[in-house]
């Protein structure tokens, strides 16, 4: 964990940490709360990426407990925890930092207090759920996805009565009191934030059936190749299912996931959005290999070793570059997700001793890793002339600069044009330096840096 370098993503959720707000444009600002907690006496690799490895101790444990209070059943237990962390997506995330750790960790705990509420019938479990779940929403927006499970329980289950409870009241502006922080934030910058994330999550380019396969087949990556289907079969019919347990189990996962198939409709989800519904789909999983006879065990410890080989050789790669991409072709090695890993420890040094002070780059995740591994001692700006909005561009960059010292970097365009019209506000030296990025005897990105003058 510490001796893989930080992602480009990571390195921008850091520098949040380092100027921490009510919340940010890109995501809600939990995120940036956890990395300052681990981040108060270092800020090395391990520091930043420290809460990932509580947070996976944590969901372990309530897995265990949840497990136990439903079914008395250690092996069911056991198979639980070695499924959801066998996933290669979660296997990557208990060793970096996403906003998807602390979102993972608040739904995981207010869907276990739902539990408790189903079993006890005591209303008070309102207040933590309302708690747990307002975490959630200030850790990652679509967290709200949890009450329409919670909805399509009560409805399935026959709950509706809940809605008699004055507990459920106080939950919720338990919650809304947690979300504050991110409603002033967006108040306070036009909605910028909202606007944003409703836009990211749809697109207007009209109807793509060809998504939808996508992102289901994305998902058995996500899961498990061999599983992912039959569970999701499985917990679909639990749905409908007359026990409470299979009920519950289902509604705060299959929802989640089918949801996103109707949004690729308009736009192709990311992996990891439904990361969330794993908590309780392991469980149903679980459930499926004990119940199962011989045959049903082979399958489900055949793709647990196959997903565990699976993680281990992507995190091996991220280090040491254990596999020939390059043997496919030069555009595979450059497309290789764990690039992004590497070159920026080296691209900062650069920077340092040639003794620029201050950085503008075309891209959010560049200009924040420089600043990481510069110790904040460059300081980092981002012109994109009008192109994606991000932070930096809410934080603006000062009407002056000691043009001494400065520098634009930047990936080069197979044109040979500059990504952006950085121009129109700087002059650059004509004079062109460059560092690459090698792998396996691979340049696989190069950086060009070109000194501003007024």
């Amino acid at each position: 964990m510490s001796s893989i370098p930080l992602h480009s993503d990571e390195a921008y959720y850091w520098l949040w940490s380092t100027r921490l707000e009510p919340s940010y444009y890109d995501h809600a600002p939990m995120v940036a709360y956890f990395i300052k907690l681990t981040t108060l006496f270092s800020n090395s690799e391990i520091a930043v990426r420290f809460s990932s490895v509580i947070v996976t101790i944590i969901l372990s444990f309530l897995l265990w407990k949840l497990v136990m209070k439903l079914f008395n059943n250690e092996s069911m237990a056991s198979a639980s925890i070695v499924i959801l962390h066998s996933m290669p997506i979660l296997f990557t995330a208990s060793i970096i930092i996403t906003p998807d750790t602390p979102v993972f960790l608040f739904l995981s705990l207010a869907t276990y207090y739902v539990w408790k509420l189903i079993d006890t019938k005591n209303c008070n479990y309102w207040y933590l759920i309302g708690l747990f779940f307002g975490l959630s929403m200030l850790s990652k927006y679509t967290a709200c996805l949890f009450v329409m499970s919670l909805g399509i329980y009560m409805l399935l289950d026959k709950k509706l009565n809940w809605f008699k409870n004055y507990q459920l009241y106080v939950g919720i502006i338990i919650s809304i009191i947690c979300f504050l922080p991110v409603i002033y934030w967006n108040w306070q910058h036009d909605w910028a934030s909202f606007s944003y994330q409703i836009g990211h999550g749809l697109s207007n380019e009209g109807i793509r059936f060809n998504y939808i396969f996508e992102y289901l087949g994305t998902q058995a990556g996500v899961f498990n190749v061999i599983l992912f289907f039959p569970i999701l079969y499985i917990g679909t019919k639990n749905l409908f299912s007359k026990e409470t347990k299979n009920i519950y189990l289902a509604a705060f996962s299959v929802p989640v996931i089918l949801f996103y198939v109707v949004t690729a409709l308009k736009r192709l989800p990311g992996g990891n959005w439904p990361i969330p519904a794993y908590f309780t789909f392991s469980i149903i999983a679980a459930k499926y290999f004990v119940d199962g006879g011989k045959i049903k065990q082979r399958l489900v410890v055949g793709a647990l070793i196959f997903n565990l080989v699976v993680s281990v050789i992507v995190g091996l790669h991220a280090k040491y570059t254990i596999l020939p991409l390059d043997k496919i072709s030069d555009k595979t090695a450059i497309a290789d997700a764990t690039n992004y890993f590497h070159g920026y420890k080296e691209l900062a040094e650069k920077l340092l001793n040639d003794g620029y002070e201050f950085v503008v780059t075309p891209e959010h995740q560049l200009s924040a890793s420089i600043a990481y591994y510069t110790k904040n001692k460059i300081k980092t700006f981002r012109y994109s002339n009008g192109h994606k909005v991000t932070q930096f561009e809410i934080w603006g960059m000062p009407e002056k600069f000691d043009y001494s010292n400065g520098a634009f970097v930047y990936e080069p365009t197979g044109s040979g044009n500059l990504p952006c019209r950085i121009d129109e506000i700087f002059n650059l030296s004509l004079d062109i330096d460059n560092i690459k990025t090698i792998r396996n005897n691979n340049i696989v990105r190069q950086y060009n840096i070109q000194k501003i003058s007024k």
